[in-house]
């Protein structure tokens, strides 16, 4: 029972089940009470009415056969009254010569009974004793409920029929209502296979405001892969372009050292630029299709992995001794760590190649969301007027500032992935060139 869909249908279920099972306890009770509440009024009425008449009557017997009505007179009506006093009673016409139950109302003066009646009928039975100093007189009366009781179990039949059509209506309408409400997860979910397999599709579905966030997510993850698989293939228009020049003048030296009698040589040139062309050519097609590069994952645990990439960066520069400063926090920050790596390793790599001796890194810490960096190194910097177009994003490798070409271009795509802001400066405490970057996270980062 791992579908949450299953799992809002079984209880949703489980609620309307229960209350058929008392709306069917209900109509066992109601309708049944309902009817007799119905007859015994009347029976009281027909029994006071009764005792008005015999009470102070010359003759009982004719004033209670006068007052009854003819429906006491037919026989076998399902209409019967008994009157006892003393020796006295009085029987209705309609009994002929049958006899009602016996009947004992010990010390209440009010008693409501079935019992079977005459011809297998079934009686409602109001047995009353009005007080008098002699005993008083009780009042026996009946009527015949076996009708009415058919109409009742009827009207069981049917009410109970349109319960169950209408309980599996509501649990197939439930039913729709779930997978229509839940159907923005199957959006997400689609939207997830089309990242597995390279396609970059936002969801525009409308949503509820508990799902909106999810999809939200779903959607930054979107955007996110479509910058990266965009940044992906720029750099490979870069390499692709840095190899183009390298590759054409080797092959005119190939071309020479065959006009100049080797050609023996010239061969195994050719070959082996053929087969690095075809190896280029063939890993740009498969970096262009895969793109995305995958998920962003892990997290970003800022002072742990810059101590390593600090690290590796000062034993790669050893014989220069540089030393390269941290203030960093140690804070786990909610950006894709593969990212973060790339930016901070061009950027250090990039300021370790061009200091004299001193590389700093600063994060400061307390931002909520966002990362906001500084790398400056001491050494000679970058001109003015070329500081402005240094590491923008979108740039050509030949076209950044001499020097700094494709690390830099790397890290403007990088920021601009994550909708921040990078600015290239001179470093007022080191001299060199310093680089302040922010990149937001969280709902900043999906403007």
């Amino acid at each position: 029972m791992n579908s949450l869909r299953n799992r809002l249908s079984l209880a949703a279920s489980l609620v309307l089940l229960v209350a058929a099972a008392l709306l069917a306890v209900g109509l066992q009770e109601f309708p049944r009470r309902l009817v007799e509440d119905y007859v015994l009024s009347r029976l009281q009425r027909d029994a006071d009415l009764l005792y008005v008449h015999i009470h102070d009557a010359a003759d009982p017997i004719e004033a209670a056969q006068g007052a009854a009505g003819t429906v006491y007179e037919l026989p076998l009506s399902g209409h019967y009254f008994r009157i006892s006093h003393g020796d006295t009673t009085i029987r209705s016409r309609s009994l002929w010569d049958e006899e009602l139950p016996p009947v004992t109302l010990d010390a209440s003066s009010e008693r409501v009974l079935r019992l079977p009646g005459p011809a297998h009928q079934s009686l409602l039975i109001l047995a009353k004793r009005f007080s008098a100093s002699d005993g008083g007189w009780l009042v026996v009366v009946a009527e015949d409920v076996s009708g009415l009781d058919a109409a009742i179990a009827t009207f069981r039949r049917w009410l109970l029929a349109g319960a169950v059509l209408a309980l599996a209506l509501l649990l197939l309408l439930q039913r729709w209502l779930i997978v229509r409400g839940l159907a923005p997860l199957d959006d997400a979910i689609v939207a997830c296979n089309r990242l597995e397999r390279g396609e970059i599709t936002p969801i525009v579905a409308k949503a509820p405001a508990e799902v909106r966030p999810m999809l939200d997510a779903v959607n930054r993850l979107v955007h996110y892969q479509a910058q990266r698989l965009a940044r992906v293939r720029h750099t490979v228009g870069n390499l692709s372009h840095a190899l183009k020049t390298p590759l054409t003048v080797l092959t005119q030296a190939a071309e020479e050292i065959r006009t100049s009698g080797n050609a023996a040589l010239a061969a195994t040139l050719q070959a082996q630029l053929d087969v690095m062309r075809a190896t280029i050519e063939r890993e740009l097609r498969r970096a262009r299709l895969a793109g995305a590069g995958g998920a962003a994952g892990g997290g970003f645990e800022a002072r742990a992995q810059l101590e390593d990439l600090v690290g590796a960066l000062e034993r790669l520069y050893r014989e220069r001794d540089i030393t390269i400063e941290m203030a960093v926090p140690e804070r786990r920050f909610p950006l894709d760590r593969e990212d973060m790596l790339e930016l901070f390793g061009n950027l250090l790599d990039n300021a370790c190649k061009w200091a004299r001796s001193r590389v700093r890194i600063e994060i400061p810490p307390g931002l909520a969301d966002e990362l906001v960096f500084v790398v400056e190194d001491d050494g000679p910097g970058l001109a003015q007027e070329a500081l402005e177009h240094a590491g923008a994003a979108g740039m050509r490798t030949d076209e950044q500032p001499s020097g700094h070409g494709l690390g830099l271009a790397i890290v403007g795509d990088i920021v601009a992935q994550y909708g921040g802001t990078i600015h290239y400066a001179r470093s007022a405490l080191l001299g060199g060139l310093r680089v302040d970057g922010r990149l937001p996270f969280g709902q900043a980062a999906s403007t």
